[in-house]
Order: C-alpha cells, then structure tokens, then sequence
C-alpha cells in the first residue's frame, strides 16, 4: 500500500465532498448562520455517509446494485421530496428571522448557549439525508471505474485504510471551507438572509429535479 494510493483516496473525497450538492449547500448555510464548528459538523456528517457507500462500493456488493436498479425511481422521488422539505424550511425560517428582528446581542447568546446541544443535530441530519440517497454509490462505482482504481477485497486492512482516506479527504475539505467562511464577518453582510432564500431555493431545485426523474 502506497502513499499515492492513500493521496488518491483523499482527493477522491475532496471532490465528492465539494458544496455542489443539497447536503454542501445545507453546511454552508449552518455555517454562515451557526458559525465555522456546526458546518463542519454538518460536512463530516455527509462525509461520513460517504464513508458507508464508499465502502459498498469497495466491497463490490452486487444486491445493492440489483437494489438500486429496481428501486430507482422510489428512491429519487422520496429524496427530492426530502430536499423539497428541507429547502422549504430553510426559506421559511429565513423569512421568520427577517421578520422577528431580535436584538442581536440575545441572538448571539442563545446561539452561544445551544452549540453543544446543537452538534449532534447537524452531524446526524446530514449523515441520514446521506445514506438517503444512494446515488453517492454510483458515484464512487463511476469515479472508480473512471480512475481505473483496483480494490482486492481479500486485502481488509488496504481496503480500510482507503475508505479513512476518502472520509479524511472530505472532512480535511470542510475543514477548509468552513474557516474560510468564518474569515468573513457574515453580520456584516447585507442582505444575509436573502443567502438563505437562495441556497433554500436551489435546495428546492435539486428536489425538483429528483422528483421529475423518479416519476419519468
């Protein structure tokens, strides 16, 4: 097992790990409102729902494939109806926070008293909605595939060692991105909750979209 191959694993997980998705969008918008440690809980929740499909893929279970095939259109359906929810309460609760207007210095103190609390939700929604959609199997298969990567499944400890690669690679990429975030001083920022009311909107569109494939 080579360094390379292990460098390869991690920048398998930076890419799948990219805010591209619902579930980036979501820790983006937990980071901007939350602060840097919520979102990237929320991003190692995803990657960690990477981690379960990556190893799948790894594995070369063959009933999943069978599964994912008959069940297909199910499955895209109830995700983007899941996503159609989640975007809709993101805007939803933008525009209650618009409207609220409490003082900030409260705000910011509840927040501050409800962060422990509030690390565990991030982290298990993502993972959930994750594994809600195994599409991110597909994904690895084709990335694989593309790759030209080799996996023995006689080899455990390698094929372990892979999968952590991928789950660092994607985590060491939250980690970036959500420091970065907090280099911004996001109160500042006029018009905030106009971000939430887009990232919600393109939420939605990705529901939209799974949805329109699931009944087609």
């Amino acid at each position: 097992m080579s360094a390379t191959f292990l460098l390869r694993g991690m920048l398998i997980g930076m890419f799948v790990a990219l805010p591209v998705g619902p579930l980036g969008l979501l820790s983006l918008q937990r980071t901007i409102n939350k602060g840097w440690k919520v979102g990237f809980v929320s991003g190692v929740g995803a990657a960690a729902s990477d981690l379960i499909y990556s190893s799948i893929a790894i594995l070369g279970v063959s009933f999943i494939d069978e599964f994912l095939e008959k069940h297909m259109n199910f499955i895209d359906s109830s995700v983007g109806i899941l996503f159609l929810i989640i975007g809709t309460s993101i805007i939803f609760n933008a525009i209650k926070d618009k409207k609220a207007k409490n003082d900030v210095v409260k705000g910011e103190e509840k927040k501050e008293e409800n962060k422990e609390e509030n690390m565990i939700y991030p982290f298990a929604s993502n993972f959930l909605m994750g594994l809600s959609n195994p599409i991110t199997l597909l994904v690895f298969l084709a990335i694989f595939t593309k790759l030209g990567i080799e996996v023995n499944v006689e080899e455990i400890f390698k094929n372990i060692a892979f999968v952590i690669s991928i789950f660092s690679g994607s985590s060491l990429l939250w980690l970036c991105i959500t420091n970065l975030v907090k280099n911004f001083d996001t109160k500042k920022i006029d018009g905030i909750l106009y971000v939430d009311e887009t990232i919600g909107a393109i939420i939605i569109i990705f529901g939209i979209v799974s949805i329109l494939k699931g009944i087609s």
